[in-house]
């Protein structure tokens, strides 16, 4: 996995992110980064990636929760005002790890995550 610094997207930008939702899933939380979007379902987690290096094309890749093993947050000091997010997902040994630019709150993705 990557790491990836990200800003949230509002709710009213999140439609249209991708076609590759099912057409009555829910993007709960969703992210944006230079060259990625992580979406939280209510059924899953998907990331899209860009690779522009030979062509424009985009990689989706689709997690369900229950691939997840673990999670960790780390809250940033107020003047710092950055926070981290690392969720491990089976079978990678790597963890997805979302970086919080200034600004962006990744407390209800950790809300999200404890509940499933």
């Amino acid at each position: 996995m990557r790491i990836f610094n990200v800003d949230s997207v509002a709710p009213a930008d999140r439609p249209g992110l991708t076609d590759q939702l099912l057409p009555d899933e829910i993007v709960v939380e969703a992210f944006h980064a230079q060259s990625a979007t992580i979406l939280f379902t209510d059924r899953r987690i998907v990331t899209v990636q860009l690779q522009v290096l030979l062509a424009e094309r985009s990689e989706t890749s689709s997690f369900s929760y229950r691939a997840m093993r673990q999670f960790s947050m780390v809250q940033g000091s107020p003047s710092e005002s950055r926070s981290e997010i690392r969720i491990w997902l089976a079978p990678d040994p790597q963890p997805l790890h979302l970086r919080a630019n200034p600004g962006t709150d990744l407390g209800p993705l950790h809300r999200l995550l404890a509940l499933v």
